[in-house]
């Protein structure tokens, strides 16, 4: 997979900016504020149909305009290209289109350009509460099984209407075989998704650890997922049942697979309880990368890879390692405020500068 080009409108900082790649890995230098990080917060929402930031629309829109557009060209397999664009507004829904047709769902865009991207929130979020970290592994396994999307939903839709009749029952009585009805949903879905995580966590565990290796063998890093005990739809339906009582004292289902903890551990220690950040963004990037191994294997298309700042607050004598772990067949782009330490002669340096045809401050 290759990007050939990009182009924002309004997008964050960027009132209009182009920059041609022609799939060529790419070094974007500029200060900081010069809208990097939101450049490939751009390039990553034509991935995933949405912002990595978890952004509305109007917080993406640039002051002042009314909606942004980001447009790019992609080359698949065979050399093939597409043109994927997606736009939103201050007040619309956003929509995404690929060589100029509206697709139905914002995740029918998923699969179409894979991507792998490592930007400065990737801290925070490893080293922040469960959500933040499941939230990257469903948008992963969104990635490599689309069919992943259903279950996400129906699981959603089945947790939201069970807490909502957990709640009505403390005022009133509710029938029991209606609650029973989403909670048939909610065990399917959940287990479905608790055996795709699980799978996908192993393989990122086995590969995270490979790749620390070469790295540095003191590392020693963990990927682990822990999820729902039942095995079966079967158990996690009468599991359920089990726990109306508490639930309906609490008011929320509580337990499942929006309760599964992702646990993330380097040089003996979890990002929550006291690993530098140094160490944080090293993992980050190091799982980040994991991920584009299990991409390119999965998928047998290799995802482009964007960097965003990789060497700030990372030891120098990593950084020559790091970008030795991109998969040989990945198109990389990599952003800093300088030239790397340690810089593959293979990269194009290009100054966001002359890639803004217009700015403002961010």
């Amino acid at each position: 997979m290759r990007l050939l080009s990009l182009e924002l409108r309004n997008f964050r900082n960027h009132i209009e900016a182009k920059t041609a790649l022609d799939g060529r890995n790419t070094l974007l230098l500029g200060e900081n504020g010069s809208g990097k990080t939101n450049w490939i917060e751009a390039a990553v929402l034509l991935s995933l149909g949405r912002s990595f930031r978890g952004s509305r629309d109007r917080e993406i829109v640039r002051k002042g305009a009314d909606a942004f557009e980001v447009r790019g060209v992609v080359a698949g397999p065979g050399g093939v290209e597409h043109e994927l664009t997606a736009r939103g507004s201050m007040n619309g829904t956003r929509e995404v289109a690929v060589d100029g047709q509206p697709l139905p769902r914002l995740t029918d865009l998923l699969g179409r350009f894979p991507t792998v991207h490592f930007s400065v929130e990737d801290v925070s979020v490893f080293g922040g509460g469960p959500a933040a970290r499941r939230r990257f592994l469903d948008m992963a396994l969104c990635q490599l099984e689309p069919a992943t999307v259903a279950s996400l939903r129906d699981y959603a839709a089945a947790l939201k209407q069970r807490n909502r009749l957990l709640l009505e029952s403390t005022r009133g009585p509710t029938e029991d075989d209606e609650i029973g009805v989403w909670e048939a949903i909610l065990a399917r879905a959940g287990l479905d998704l608790d055996r795709r995580r699980e799978a996908l966590t192993r393989e990122l565990h086995r590969r995270l650890r490979e790749l620390a290796a070469s790295v540095d063998e003191t590392l020693m890093p963990l990927l682990d997922y822990v999820g729902t005990e039942q095995t079966t739809a079967e158990e996690r339906a009468e599991r359920l049942s089990s726990m109306r009582g508490r639930d309906r004292r609490l008011g929320w289902t509580s337990e499942g697979p929006h309760r599964a903890r992702l646990i993330c551990r380097i040089a003996g220690r979890e990002l929550t309880e006291g690993a530098s950040r140094g160490y944080s963004r090293l993992y980050s990037i190091l799982l980040r990368l994991a991920l584009a191994r299990v991409l390119d294997e999965r998928l047998q298309e290799p995802p482009v890879v964007l960097l965003d700042d990789p060497e700030s607050e990372l030891d120098q004598r990593w950084i020559g390692p790091i970008l030795g772990l991109i998969p040989d067949g990945s198109q990389a782009i990599v952003t800093a405020c300088r030239t790397l330490s340690v810089m593959p002669a293979r990269y194009e340096s290009v100054a966001m500068e002359s890639i803004a045809l217009a700015a403002s401050a961010v």
